[in-house]
């Protein structure tokens, strides 16, 4: 019988072998020019990368949109470090989703477009 695998999401019902899906948005607690927000992506892959989680970001007039695909226990451990990210605030999950593949499996973090984003997650309106 599969146990809970996440303590932020326990209604989903997890097993360490689900492909799973994050959303969320966030507001920027401080302002971000382009070299920042690079640095930050550049960083978000590398650490990604490590823990095989694949995903996009978008920024838009002080608005974080993410997606995160995973493992859930790797998702999870992303997804407290956004919540503990200072350079984050009102942090709302849109929620974690079973899926089937990954939408962005070539990315281990990409910057997108706003459009491009809500195309992909119509829930993250930023």
């Amino acid at each position: 019988m599969p146990k809970p695998a996440t303590k932020y999401f326990p209604e989903g019902n997890y097993t360490e072998l689900d492909l799973v899906s994050l959303s969320y948005v966030s507001d920027a607690a401080e302002e971000f020019g382009i070299l920042s927000l690079m640095q930050m992506v550049d960083k978000a892959s590398r650490r990604n990368k490590a823990l095989n989680v694949t995903g996009v970001l978008s920024f838009d007039h002080g608005r974080f949109g993410q997606i995160l695909e995973g493992k859930p226990k790797d998702v999870e451990a992303i997804w407290e470090l956004i919540l503990n990210d200072p350079r984050h605030t009102n942090v709302v999950s849109l929620g974690m989703k079973k899926i089937n593949t990954r939408r962005f499996a070539n990315w281990s973090m990409r910057l997108c477009g706003r459009e491009e984003i809500v195309a992909a997650e119509p829930q993250l309106k930023i």
